[in-house]
């Protein structure tokens, strides 16, 4: 039975759905069907086809002009090409063979590319017969890896491999994480991703990376944040505090007596390294947290009874004012 589902189906979309709906579509169903993932190869093929003439203007508006003319029910889809099958196609007006006109933009060569208009048209071939031969550069690819804090803070490296659509073939190289990378960072490796055409250079690959959460330090890009606790009589008194930095390294934190819950200290320099601007580093944050006990020795019951009884200071004058 012939599979007449345009590409617009494969990817799941609608006709005029923009650029950003397919790009959605296509990488929605890419993460479930790529081979890595234990997917359908063949699934996954065709749905890179499909995405490759889609995302492209100018090759997803011939191939528009391509249905608009009758489209080419029976044709094949699917990654396989059409190669070693046989299909039946419709001829358009004035007898043009749509199957010719598939192959051509399987080629890369447009979908119209080489055929002449005139014998549709009545006229000259269109403007985008001058255009179907020149180099087009090929689509970025894009791929994450995950790394933990600690590497994102020290810098890191990961050997990867991924594979070409088009061809499918595996490409091997080594990604360096630079020290201080972000969640949600990009890397770039120029012509590492999908062949051009008639020429064209290929285009990149980009490196989404993931980074795990601290369990202590929090980022704020450069920056790092986080948060000590205190008693409430180091509050109360002051105290000295040894605090660890993201680099494994200690600072002495001093807290003023009478420090307030919430108080946050900045130290400059002892943040993540800054990939934006190299050799600086963000600042440190850290904010005290002042724990109440929960359970009290009747000695120490009885002292606090007795700071209370003694303490004539009026903590709530601003809220009391409102009051009857």
């Amino acid at each position: 039975m012939t599979d007449k589902r345009n590409y617009y189906d494969i990817l799941g979309v609608k006709r005029d759905a923009d650029a950003d709906e397919i790009r959605k579509a296509f990488r929605k169903l890419a993460v479930k069907y790529h081979p890595d993932a234990g997917g359908d190869a063949q699934k996954f093929k065709e749905i890179s086809e499909a995405y490759t003439t889609l995302s492209d203007p100018q090759k997803r508006k011939e191939y528009d002009q391509l249905l608009m003319f009758g489209g080419i029910p029976g044709a094949d889809f699917g990654g396989s090409g059409g190669r070693n099958r046989t299909y039946t196609y419709t001829t358009g007006a004035n007898g043009a063979d749509w199957s010719e006109i598939f192959d051509n933009i399987r080629n890369g060569d447009g979908a119209f590319g080489g055929f002449d208009f005139s014998s549709i048209f009545g006229g000259a071939g269109g403007p985008g017969a001058a255009r179907s031969n020149r180099p087009v550069k090929g689509g970025d690819l894009t791929m994450s890896i995950d790394i933990s804090a600690e590497e994102a803070f020290s810098g890191a490296q990961r050997k990867v491999s991924y594979t070409i659509p088009s061809t499918g073939e595996r490409q091997s190289l080594t990604v360096k994480v630079p020290a201080g990378a972000v969640d949600g960072g990009k890397l770039r490796y120029r012509g590492r991703g999908e062949y051009g055409m008639n020429g064209g250079a290929r285009g990149d690959l980009v490196v989404t990376t993931n980074v795990a959460e601290h369990p202590l330090f929090k980022r704020d890009g450069a920056d790092v944040r986080m948060e000590v606790p205190i008693s409430v009589f180091e509050a109360a008194l002051g105290a000295q505090v040894d605090v660890p930095t993201p680099d494994g390294h200690e600072v002495r934190l001093k807290v003023p007596a009478g420090t307030q819950d919430g108080k946050t200290f900045r130290f400059r320099d002892l943040g993540a390294p800054d990939v934006k601007h190299k050799g600086s580093r963000g600042a440190m944050y850290v904010t005290v947290k002042v724990v109440v006990p929960t359970h009290l020795t009747p000695k120490e019951r009885e002292s606090l009874q007795v700071m209370r009884d003694n303490d004539r200071r009026d903590y709530r004058k601003d809220v009391e004012r409102y009051g009857a």
